[in-house]
C-alpha cells in the first residue's frame, strides 16, 4: 500500500473514530442506492465503520438486507 493510499485510510478512519459515528455508503451515480457485491446478487445497505490503535486502523464495512426507514 502506498504511502498516500495509507493516509487517506487513516484520515478516513480517524474522522469516524473521532465523532464516534458511522457513514452511509451507498452505490449508483448518486450513492443513494444499494450496494450489489456481485453481478445478478442480492442488494445490501452498507455501513463504515473506523477504529484506531496509534498508527494501526480498521475500516469495517457492516453490510444489511434490511430496508432502512425514517421514522
Amino acid at each position: 500500500m502506498s504511502g498516500l493510499t495509507y493516509d487517506f485510510l487513516y484520515g478516513m478512519a480517524k474522522e469516524l473514530h473521532d465523532s464516534n459515528s458511522l457513514m452511509f455508503m451507498g452505490g449508483g451515480k448518486k450513492g443513494n442506492e444499494p450496494l450489489i457485491i456481485t453481478q445478478g446478487g442480492g442488494s445490501y445497505r452498507g455501513f463504515l465503520e473506523g477504529w484506531l490503535d496509534g498508527e494501526r486502523y480498521c475500516l469495517l464495512l457492516h453490510l444489511t438486507n434490511m430496508e432502512m426507514k425514517s421514522v
